[in-house]
C-alpha cells in the first residue's frame, strides 16, 4: 500500500447495482490548469460489505460486518469506474474504517511476502541455469563460510 493511500480515509461507496463498499476513493483527472477535469474515481482495496446474522444467547440476534473482495478474479487492487455507476458515498463508522486497514495491512504483508518469495525463487533458478550452462563461477573453498 502506499504512503500516499494510507493516509486517506476509507469510504462507503453504494453503488447504482446496490453493492455496498469500503475503499479507498480517489479521483484522476486528466489536464493542467483551467484544462483539469476529473475523469473517473478510483478503488483502492474494495471490499463488498455485507450484513450476516450470528447466532447469540439473546432473544436478539446480532448483525456482524462481513468483508468480501470485491472482484474476487483480480489481483488488482486499484479499480478505475465512472462517476455515473455511484449512487452515495459517505463515512465508515470508526471500528469499520479501524478493521478495514488491519484487514488490507494484512493483505499487504501477504502481498510483499508472495513477492519476496517469487524474486527469491527467480534468483534460485538463474544460479541453477547458470550451472547447466556451465557459466556458473566456483567460489573458492577459502571463501565458504562454515556454520
Amino acid at each position: 500500500m502506499t504512503e500516499e493511500v494510507t493516509k486517506l480515509n476509507p469510504s462507503i461507496v453504494i453503488m447504482k447495482t446496490g453493492e455496498k463498499l469500503i475503499t479507498i476513493l480517489q479521483e484522476a483527472f486528466e489536464g493542467e490548469g483551467e484544462q483539469r477535469r476529473g475523469i473517473c474515481l478510483l478503488m483502492n482495496y474494495p471490499y463488498e460489505l455485507t450484513m450476516i446474522n450470528t447466532p447469540s444467547e439473546d432473544v436478539e440476534q446480532e448483525l456482524q460486518v462481513k468483508y468480501s473482495k470485491w472482484c474476487p478474479y483480480a489481483v488488482d487492487s486499484q479499480y478505475r469506474i465512472p462517476y455515473d455507476s455511484v449512487m452515495t458515498i459517505g463515512s465508515p463508522d470508526p471500528g469499520l474504517a479501524t478493521a478495514y486497514y488491519e484487514k488490507i495491512s494484512i493483505l499487504e504483508e501477504k502481498k510483499k511476502a508472495a513477492e519476496e518469495q517469487q524474486s527469491n525463487w527467480k534468483l534460485q533458478q538463474e544460479e541453477v541455469e547458470k550451472v547447466i550452462n556451465g557459466t556458473a563461477e566456483e567460489t573458492p573453498v577459502s571463501e565458504v563460510e562454515v556454520v
